[in-house]
């Protein structure tokens, strides 16, 4: 079965805009009630700052892993390919894949959007935007949610045959292609 990727993609985007909320909200208790634990899907992260504000990120150099966000700004000045999505006050600067399983461990899209918002962890890639701002609701995120009844009929076009993580990238991949690279992306 051939899949038309163009209007799968399109129904993602129009399910992750219905998403969209502070990172303030998305991190409080009741964000749960936003998207639950141990799910699995792609997220968007999104701000009110503009380029010259992240130009003005200190990067904590003993965090290897951490996304240079002044760097990559400015290094990525005047490129074409940039994504220019915005939704109310926000545009969007990054995105990513979050949630897996195994018969013994599970880490869900929550907690992958939690480490984006504040991580202090060095050996994990992460945007730690509470490191570098002190109001979270000029930042906000969004998400694709895999286990959603819902979002599962729209993934049934997909092969069965092949995971979760397969899907994700190929599909986080063609996003990227179809509405542009976030600025913050490094990969």
């Amino acid at each position: 079965m051939d899949v038309d990727y163009k209007k799968l993609l399109s129904a993602i985007q129009e399910e992750q805009l219905k998403t969209i909320v502070s990172a303030a909200a998305f991190k409080s208790k009741s964000g749960t009630e936003t998207l639950g634990t141990k799910r699995r899907g792609l997220y968007w992260l999104w701000t009110s700052w503009t380029n010259e504000q992240l130009e003005t990120v200190i990067h904590d150099t003993t965090k290897v892993r951490h996304v240079p966000i002044a760097k990559l700004v400015n290094s990525r000045k005047g490129l074409q390919c940039i994504c220019k999505q915005t939704h109310n006050k926000y545009r969007l600067v990054y995105n990513g894949i979050g949630g897996y399983r195994t018969a013994t461990k599970a880490f869900g899209l929550r907690e992958r959007i939690l480490q984006e918002i504040t991580c202090n962890d060095g050996r994990t890639g992460t945007l730690n935007i509470s490191h570098s701002c002190e109001d979270l609701d000029d930042w906000a995120v969004s998400f694709f949610d895999f286990d959603t009844p819902a979002n599962k009929k729209i993934l049934s076009v997909l092969n069965s045959k092949q995971t979760y993580i397969d899907h994700a990238t190929v599909l986080e991949n063609l996003w990227r292609l179809e509405y542009g690279t976030p600025i913050l992306c490094r990969h």
